[in-house]
């Protein structure tokens, strides 16, 4: 039986694609990626990139595999693994990790044929800016033909952590051994709260103050994402495929506020999801994070999402 890999991070137009990275059959690899979390940062510190938001597709990044690019790949912290094209995997000479193929689907279910993979190596920004990459990698066929890749940073950076500064375009590396997000941090116009974990999964969760877990999903060009159980998907106004290539459609409804921490979000855009499956979980997409620097610190598991100002242009 093939080992099936659901997606739901956002990589077509108005949906919200990518997931979970792994099920109960990948506890093995699981472990070895926490095994690889605890062990000594081996890496250097990469140095801070810019990119690039496209609508449609994301936080862009200039990416090399294996020595080969620049290629075009989103920041998406809601993937659950890195995923790498087919035509960028054969040019890249990426390697099939087994030839035993698995499977990934997206928010409706529909499944697409995919392939662990390693890398000798991996950059951002300038073709030695090397990232970790021992994180979860798979090659697939499921992607839009003008986007390359999809980069996720818990994944690729494993064991470090990382810095998305929405308003400054800035993605940054760092030690959490050495620079570890504080809990009791104060914050004026932000917060620090728990990094909540899918049992099977490394995605980024918080917990909302009405008890929903959302997950924070720079892949998604959302705002605050649920599923909608009472919309057909013909009433739909905006639709899109996922990674599995099922159909999902969402409609925009009246603003939330919603509390995360201390932090209060006002007049969040909210998007009702139809298509979806019924497990499908709450997400905070761009829409909704684009005024915060969000900091990951997988170590202490803590996420610290601070209000930037960005100063005005004359």
């Amino acid at each position: 039986m093939n080992r099936t890999t659901r997606f739901l991070s956002a990589m077509l137009m108005v949906a919200s694609i990518g997931g979970r990275a792994a099920s109960a059959q990948a506890a093995p690899s699981q472990l070895r990626r926490e095994s690889i979390a605890k062990s000594s940062t081996s890496n250097p510190i990469p140095h801070a990139v810019s990119f690039r938001e496209v609508q449609g597709r994301g936080l862009l990044v200039r990416t090399w595999v294996n020595g080969i690019g620049p290629f075009n790949f989103a920041i998406d912290t809601g993937a659950g693994a890195t995923l790498i094209s087919s035509r960028v995997a054969s040019e890249s000479r990426v390697k099939r990790a087994s030839d035993r193929p698995a499977s990934i689907a997206g928010l409706t279910g529909a499944r697409t044929i995919a392939y662990h993979a390693s890398l000798e190596s991996l950059a951002i920004g300038e073709i030695e800016n090397y990232l970790p990459a021992k994180g979860e990698v798979m090659i697939t066929s499921g992607l839009p033909a003008d986007l390359d890749g999809v980069l996720d940073p818990t994944e690729a950076l494993a064991p470090l952590g990382y810095t998305i500064d929405i308003p400054g375009r800035e993605f940054t590396a760092f030690d959490p051994r050495s620079e570890a997000v504080q809990m009791n941090q104060a914050l004026l116009e932000g917060t620090v709260v728990t990094w909540l974990r899918e049992a099977h999964g490394r995605r980024p969760f918080v917990m909302l103050d009405n008890g929903d877990r959302a997950l924070i999903d720079t892949g998604s060009s959302l705002g605050l994402a649920m599923r909608d159980p009472n919309s057909s998907l013909r009433s739909a106004p905006s639709s899109a495929r996922d990674v599995g290539g099922g159909q999902i459609s969402t409609r925009r409804v009246s603003t939330s506020t919603i509390s995360i921490g201390s932090l209060t979000l006002r007049r969040i855009p909210t998007d009702l999801v139809s298509g979806a499956e019924a497990d499908a979980p709450v997400l905070l997409g761009l829409t909704a994070l684009r005024p915060f620097r969000l900091r990951f610190d997988p170590l202490h598991r803590l996420i610290e999402i601070a209000q930037i100002e960005v100063p005005r242009r004359n």
